[in-house]
This record gives structure tokens, sequence and C-alpha cells, in this order.
């Protein structure tokens, strides 16, 4: 199913999007999926609503936002139930959006494919069907068709530059303004560790030559030494940053990242996440919210894609941790299956520490290599710094995340894992991540927990 988004009114009137997700985002915020101008639609909240998917319609449901939210001119009190056609209104004499919802032919399909045989105790045997396998492989290559599409037609724009102010089909929009992000924000990195070098340099130069300045005066002197020795801390950690062999540790660890694809009950979506292996058996960690849905169920499939690899696996849960988001799958496979490099030690992470994320941020929106029939999956790579430790609860990070990264490695400069990305600050634009330290993975991989 698929929901399309049309603003009629307010600053950004005229601009689709579409969607086949189960939770839109509407506000002013940058990661917003249908965005409102930050600057003009002053009506509008940050956060501002949601739309929902809920079995085989959609729901609206406003977030505290300050001017409430407005279906067909009516304010909502709470999950509203929406309409083909149904304007969504934020704020009194806020921005307005048509919504359209598109029932597709492929719904039907999985549904059948997800429906159990009729039982037959006593019947003679028939041929023997389609593998699980196959149909997990036909599924997901049905889903990621339309992203190859565009990302085909985003290469013939590319070369004739005068067909982009042309093509204005919505789906292309959205992975322009997706995959533009990510170069961006990946290249920003590169740039960042230099300009952050370049920094601190200048301003290790300044306090030098201040503290030659004031020998005679010993409380300055004193406050200027402290300033000049956290300085110097920097430059060693982004000269340390700098040196990390990156190429290397993706050389070493990308093959035992995988993309999953998990489909819930009473959905027709595939929905993506990471994981990654951590033993020749296809064990598998990931996160919990990746493969349990906010209503408590399990899969009813999950379909895994190493990096590098073509081949469409299944998988299961094994078990999810009870106080942690983490989850152990296993892959359905005889194996030999590739793994990472190794799990860190508990006392390796300080703040300051470089690090590097193997995974699939936008999940299946991003370029794949192979053919239309038979794609490859290839992990990303992001890298950054650990900027706080928190107990032996939480990492944060300052490194670039999307939608689809959920449950992928952090990984450390000799290309150990410590710990498992579960997601991020929304208001620092895929800026500020959040882990969970490897060592709250321990018990779950041994079913102590």
């Amino acid at each position: 199913m698929r929901i399309e988004f049309e603003i009629v009114s307010g600053a950004r009137a005229g601009v689709r999007r579409a969607f086949e997700k189960s939770y839109v985002a509407l506000g002013r915020d940058t990661l917003s999926d249908v965005r409102f101008d930050p600057e003009a639609d002053l009506d509008v909240s940050t956060t501002h609503a949601a739309v929902l998917l809920s079995g085989d319609g959609y729901l609206v449901r406003d977030l505290g936002s300050r001017n409430g939210t407005f279906v067909n001119g009516q304010r909502v009190a709470g999950d509203t139930p929406l309409a083909d056609g149904d304007v969504i209104r934020c704020g009194g004499h806020g921005p307005e959006a048509r919504i359209r919802i598109v029932k597709e032919a492929a719904e039907q399909v999985l549904a059948k494919v997800a429906a159990p045989p009729p039982q037959r105790s006593a019947a003679p045997a028939a041929p023997a069907g389609p593998s699980a396998t196959s149909v997990l492989r036909a599924e997901v290559k049905a889903s990621a068709t339309r992203y190859r599409a565009v990302l085909v037609t985003l290469g013939i724009i590319v070369v004739g530059a005068a067909a982009v102010l042309v093509w204005q089909g919505t789906q292309a929009r959205k992975q322009t303004e997706r995959l533009g992000s990510v170069v961006d924000s990946l290249g920003r990195q590169i740039a960042n560790l230099e300009s952050a070098k370049a920094l601190a340099d200048s301003e290790a130069a300044r306090l030098l030559r201040e503290i030659r300045g004031a020998v005679n005066d010993p409380a300055r002197l004193s406050a200027l030494q402290a300033q000049y020795s956290t300085v110097q801390r920097r430059q060693r950690n982004i000269e340390t940053a700098q040196g990390v062999d990156y190429r290397g540790i993706v050389a070493a660890n990308h093959s035992a990242t995988a993309l999953l694809f998990v489909q819930f009950p009473d959905t027709t979506q595939m929905w993506t996440g990471t994981g990654f292996c951590v033993s020749h058996d296809g064990t598998l960690l990931t996160n919990r919210h990746v493969v349990v849905n906010d209503r408590g169920e399990w899969p009813l499939r999950i379909a895994v894609q190493f990096s590098g690899s073509r081949e469409i696996l299944l998988g299961r849960v094994v078990r999810v941790a009870a106080d942690a988001d983490i989850a152990v799958l296993k892959v359905e496979s005889a194996g030999p299956l590739p793994v990472m490099q190794g799990l860190a030690p508990d006392s390796a992470v300080q703040a300051g520490d470089p690090i590097a994320l193997i995974g699939f941020p936008l999940g299946a929106d991003l370029p794949m290599a192979g053919t239309e029939e038979a794609p490859v999956a290839h992990a990303t790579l992001a890298t950054g710094t650990v900027s706080r430790v928190l107990g032996d609860s939480l990492l944060q990070l300052d490194a670039f995340s999307g939608t689809g990264a959920s449950g992928s490695p952090i990984l450390d400069r000799d290309g150990r894992v410590i710990g498992i990305e579960f997601g991020g600050a929304r208001e620092a634009g895929g800026r500020i991540i959040f882990g969970l330290p490897i060592r709250r993975a321990t018990a779950l991989l041994s079913g102590r927990e």
C-alpha cells in the first residue's frame, strides 16, 4: 500500500511525496518525511503529526503540536482514520496536504504467498513448489525493482543535464533528496576532519603565543596552560582518526554485514535494517526493533542478503533482549558464512576514539551492483568518533546514519565490534547517533538472558 501527499497550500505548495512505509512524519524538522518550510510555515510544529499504517488503511495522529492537526477542517482529538482524498492541515491556519491512498496489485501477490497452504493428510503427494528461499528472493526483487528503475533514470539524467528540468517523477525526487543527503554527509565527514585539524593547530599556535606573553601573570598562565592541554588532546584525537585504516576495516568486515528484509503480520510491506554475523554457522546480531514491531509481534519472514552477495537467505529470530534493543537471528544456511573480525573487550571504548559504521542507511534506496534480476548488496561506510560513553548502557557517536542502518556494527580502529547502532537524535539531522556497547549482547548470544 502506498500513500501520496500533495502539499496544496503554504510555502511548499505543489510538492508531492509518496511513501510505502508504516510511519510518515509531518513537521518542520529536517528529518520529517513530509517537511514544511521551517521559516515560512510557522503554524507547523517541529514534529507536528504522523500518519501511520493500521491494518488495511492509514490514520493520522497529532504529536502534541502547538496549533493542532485538522482533517477536512475538523481538529483531531485522537487517532483519526484517513480516506483517499482527505486533506490534512497542520495548525488552524497552516499549510494543507491532500492524501491519496493507493493499493497495488503486488499486495495481492504477497498476500497469497503469506497464506499457509491447506493441510492434506491423505492426499497424494504433489510436485514440489518453489522453495521459501526462491519466494523470498522473488519478493525482494519485486520490492527493489522500483528503486533500481529510479536509479537507472537518474543515470540517464546525469548524462543529459537538460533532462533534469523535464523529469518530474515523484519517486525520483525522493531518491535524489535522500541520496544527495547521504553523499553530502559522507563528504562532510572527510572535510570535517581536515577542518578540525586546521582549527586545532591554529588554536594551539595562538595559545602558545599568549602563554609566552603571560609569564608574569601566574593566574592567566595557569588558565592558558589548561586550555593548551585540552587543545593538544583534541589534536591527538584528530590525528588518530586520520591515521585509521578504514579500507582495511571495510575489507575485513563488510562481507559479514547483511541487509535485512523483514515482513510483519497484517502488512504487505518489507522493512529494512542491518545485521552482522558473529559466527560461521549464521548467528547474527541486530536491533530488537528491527525484528519486533511496536505491537510486540515477531516477523512472518526475514530475508538476509550479505554485503557483496546477490544470494537471498532465510532468517529467523532466535531470541530478543528484555532490557536492551538487541536481537539474535539465525540464517538458515549450511554455511560457513562470513563473520566480523572480532568483538572488542569491555574496556575498549573511550570518548574521542575513532569509529566506523558499516551498514545500510536508507536500505534498498541506495544503488546496488549486479543486475536488476540479481542485485548485489553493498554496505556503506560511515566514519566518526565516540563523543560520550555513558556507563555500560550507551555510546554516543558523532557520525552519519539514516533509516535502514539500525543494527549496524560500530567498529573501533582495529576493526573490532564495540557496539550496535540503534538510533539517533532526530533534531540532529542524522549526525548524533546512539549505540549499545557490545557487552550488552554477550549474555544474549550465550542464551543466558
